[in-house]
């Protein structure tokens, strides 16, 4: 099973997270293998795409999803219960000690890179549920943003000016949310029954806008201006928290 873990995904764990992703990289041939004879799994191939958990299809219908310990798979189960596979795939079964997660495999399952703000403002309503018992979103983008710093992604008036603007949007935040939390173009699937379905939540609970701009800034995307415009009128938040979130994750993204 060693050799069918791609190189890209060994590479950036190994880099990433030093000693610890290689100890969990040796451990993760036996880990699937007897989590494919517990839960009577006929695995297929991997899954290239993601670059912190393991995926695999199972039997051309359901996925495989093993999660290190740094991806908080708790979170992202217990989220995947509170949404019951309306905005995302329904999980099937789960071992939170070992990080594993068995999905349904979401179909045609392409990435929804042209979705229209109109087309994700409903799933985003979906999404955001009664926040429970996630970690508060302040909290997670200023890890995020000081990790940036740490791993050299983020100059330090950058770092600096992120952290302040965080802590801005958090003095008049709004009701806390249910958020996916990485809510980007590659974590949004077409979907036959749902349209769009999100795969792969890093959930957290805080502002709304949070999500929608994670959306807007689209890894960069030029017309970033025209996409917080855009999911700022489809679901009705405020455009200048939108942009200043964007902003945010543009320095921790």
């Amino acid at each position: 099973m060693g050799e069918l873990v791609h190189e890209t995904f060994r590479s950036f764990v190994a880099r990433q997270l030093g000693d610890e992703g290689r100890a969990w990289l040796d451990g993760l041939p036996p880990l699937v293998e007897e989590l494919a004879q517990q839960w009577e799994l006929e695995l297929g191939r991997e899954l290239v795409g993601g670059v912190l958990a393991f995926v695999c299809a199972v039997d051309g219908e359901r996925v495989l999803k093993v999660a290190g310990p740094w991806d908080r798979p708790a979170d992202e189960i217990e989220a995947l219960r509170r949404w019951a596979g309306a905005p995302a795939p329904r999980l099937l079964r789960d071992d939170a000690d070992r990080g594993a997660l068995l999905l349904e495999r979401i179909r045609p399952g392409e990435r929804a890179t042209t979705a229209t703000a109109s087309e994700v403002a409903p799933l985003l309503a979906t999404l955001h549920t009664e926040p429970g018992p996630f970690r508060p979103l302040a909290e997670v983008a200023r890890r995020r943003v000081e990790r940036a710093a740490e791993q050299g992604r983020a100059r330090a008036e950058a770092v600096e000016r992120a952290l302040g603007t965080i802590a801005e949007l958090e003095r008049d935040a709004p009701p806390p949310v249910l958020l996916h939390g990485d809510f980007d173009d590659r974590n949004l699937l077409t979907c036959a029954s749902r349209g769009l379905a999100a795969i792969d939540p890093l959930p957290c609970a805080g502002d709304p806008a949070y999500d929608a701009a994670y959306w807007a800034h689209a890894n960069g995307r030029p017309d970033r201006r025209e996409r917080i415009a855009a999911i700022a009128a489809a679901t009705g938040f405020d455009p200048e928290r939108i942009r200043a979130w964007s902003e945010v994750v543009a320095v921790h993204g």
